[in-house]
């Protein structure tokens, strides 16, 4: 509909003060209030705006887990191109910790690069900030956030018919699994609306495969020390919406399969591009405990308790917590789908590697430019 003068007044007068409101009756205004990021030439940053009605004092224990973002972007409002392309970050932290705001360096130079990057936090895993929040609770969400994009995008006064979702660690695992779903939503059955289409996705450092063996090695040696495996694994499964109790490896590696990220793969999946670090093994010659009190085993006898065919390696590649077998499990599985990918294995550790390798940065920008630009972005 053709905007009238008076629609054109209201705008200015909106734009002037650095601020626009949006959404209907039912909907509370949205108020964006950018301030320039210091050092940066256009860089601006709105930080904790709501996606959702979990906020701290209400239904939020924690600042970590309410639904809230921080939103960086290339330009004060009105002074954003309208096709600038939207990037969507899911942070990382074993998805019982981390926060919205642990890569702001990397967000402010992006909006000086010209992308409109929206950083939020979500409900995580953690007694202490609110409870024992699933994998499912988190998916939802990211989907809460996606489903507020377009509000946000009329406050921006820009459009955003399609973003690029992505995240570290916990948050690649999570980013693979919403984008996949929205191309195989029977596997997980969450009933995600997926509003905005996804036009790439992102993991750096991501596991695709969270029920391997290989992955179960890497958890116990470098993340649960002095934890034993059905510890591990009630943990896990609890993440998976399964009873913290239950001690059948079996059946929890099925819910775990359920939720990893290559379960879902088909040619619908929207292009990948993925970064994985390759800076140590573990032998496999070590030995954990599978219960309390009981004989030290070695880590190939966890091949069997999951239920695996497989014959164990001598070692488990690793980025130091994520295993380099996860990103051999995603590519061969995007390449036999047929889904375009973007990817690299790098020598170094966990989710250090757009920080270490600045051409890394670059790869990746390029990549999220090509695959939006039916955005328009350039």
């Amino acid at each position: 509909m053709k905007k009238t003068a008076c629609h054109v007044v209201f705008l200015a007068l909106a734009l002037s003060v650095g601020y626009v409101f949006a959404g209907d009756a039912d909907t509370p205004p949205l108020l964006l209030a950018p301030t320039r990021i210091p050092k940066c030439i256009r860089a601006h940053v709105c930080h904790n705006l709501p996606y959702g009605g979990r906020q701290v004092g209400n239904a939020a224990a924690h600042a970590d887990v309410a639904q809230t973002y921080d939103l960086y972007l290339p330009g004060n409002i009105g002074e954003i191109e309208m096709a600038a392309p939207f990037y969507l970050f899911v942070h990382g932290g074993s998805w019982k910790r981390g926060s919205k705001s642990g890569h702001a360096r990397l967000f402010a130079e992006m909006a000086e690069q010209g992308f409109v990057v929206a950083s939020m936090n979500y409900a995580l895993c953690n007694a202490k900030l609110g409870g024992a929040h699933t994998f499912a609770e988190m998916l939802a969400d990211i989907d809460a956030m996606v489903s507020h994009i377009p509000y946000l995008a009329r406050a921006m006064g820009i459009s955003i018919p399609r973003i690029a979702l992505g995240g570290g660690s916990a948050g690649g695992h999570l980013s693979l699994l919403y984008a996949y779903d929205g191309a195989n939503p029977s596997v997980l059955g969450l009933g995600l609306k997926h509003r905005v289409p996804i036009a790439c996705v992102f993991s750096d450092c991501g596991p695709s495969d969270i029920a391997s063996p290989e992955f179960m090695v890497t958890v116990l040696d470098k993340k649960m020390q002095n934890r034993t495996f059905f510890e591990c694994y009630r943990w896990l499964c609890g993440l998976a919406g399964g009873p913290y109790g239950l001690e059948d490896p079996r059946v929890t590696a099925e819910r775990l399969a359920k939720h990893s990220p290559i379960t879902l793969v088909n040619g619908k999946c929207p292009p990948t591009i993925c970064l994985y670090g390759m800076s140590g093994n573990v032998k496999t010659t070590g030995t954990f405990k599978r219960a309390k009190d009981g004989q030290e085993e070695p880590y190939t006898a966890i091949w069997k308790l999951v239920g695996s065919k497989e014959t164990p390696p001598e070692s488990v590649g690793t980025d130091g917590i994520v295993t380099t077998q996860n990103y051999v499990t995603l590519t061969n599985g995007l390449t036999a789908a047929g889904v375009p990918f973007a990817a690299r294995l790098e020598p170094y550790p966990h989710c250090q590697i757009l920080s270490r390798k600045p051409e890394t940065r670059t790869w990746l920008y390029e990549n999220l430019r090509k695959y939006l630009k039916g955005n328009g972005a350039k």
